[in-house]
């Protein structure tokens, strides 16, 4: 999912844009001494294009962030669906706890995370609460593509398949959601990225080794 890359470049010019405005309004201020906190409003609407501009690209940067966390659990459920598909094929009894195993793993839904990301982004108040949704189901399809290597091995071993392939490294999420907070998400943009290089090479590997398998 290259959307990821999407995602940083959006927040980049969103970066841009917000260090300008306050480049200007810094600027005002010191061209207009003694000039009242309030006429902050006059200073906004004489930058009004600027300012739309800040809020389309913040609003394509949340919306972006929230599609890569709906393809990333959508994703995860489209594997898992079609895993179960190809280990049916096998038709061996002795797989078949695996494949149940597989079927009762539970998978956040990817549209309500999603709404309710750019739901809260948009609350002032409540802008923290996008930042924690994030980083939770980042964390949750972390989790589940764990879950996922530890049961496809017990599969892989009752079609006599020795995995040797690399496994998803474990994480310091209590360490990360620390930093999360404290860059106000600002390390949610590489987390992410790692959350999904990592399903990408899991899904890879997998199917390989499914795909040279013949039933």
């Amino acid at each position: 999912m290259n959307y990821v890359y999407y995602v940083w470049a959006l927040f980049a010019v969103s970066l841009v844009l917000n260090v300008y405005l306050v480049y200007l309004l810094l600027l005002y201020y010191i061209t207009n001494i003694g000039t009242s906190p309030y006429s902050v409003l006059t200073f906004l609407y004489s930058n009004m294009l600027l300012t739309f501009a800040i809020e389309i690209v913040g609003f394509a940067f949340i919306g972006a962030f929230a599609f890569v966390i709906f393809r990333l659990l959508q994703s995860l459920k489209v594997h898992k669906e079609k895993l179960i598909t190809v280990l049916s094929s096998a038709d061996m009894p002795n797989i078949s706890e695996s494949i149940n195993e597989i079927r009762n793993l539970k998978v956040p839904g990817a549209l309500l995370p999603a709404i309710l990301m750019v739901f809260f982004y948009f609350v002032p108040p409540l802008e923290i609460v996008s930042i924690i949704l994030a980083f939770y189901y980042i964390y949750r399809a972390h989790v589940v593509i764990k879950l996922f290597e530890k049961l496809e091995e017990k599969a892989y071993a009752a079609l006599g398949i020795k995995l040797e392939r690399k496994k998803t490294q474990d994480h310091n999420f209590a360490l990360y959601f620390i930093i999360t907070i404290i860059t106000l998400g600002l390390f949610m943009l590489y987390l992410i990225h790692e959350i999904v290089s990592e399903f990408n090479h899991h899904v890879s590997e997998d199917y390989r080794m499914l795909e040279s398998v013949e039933f």
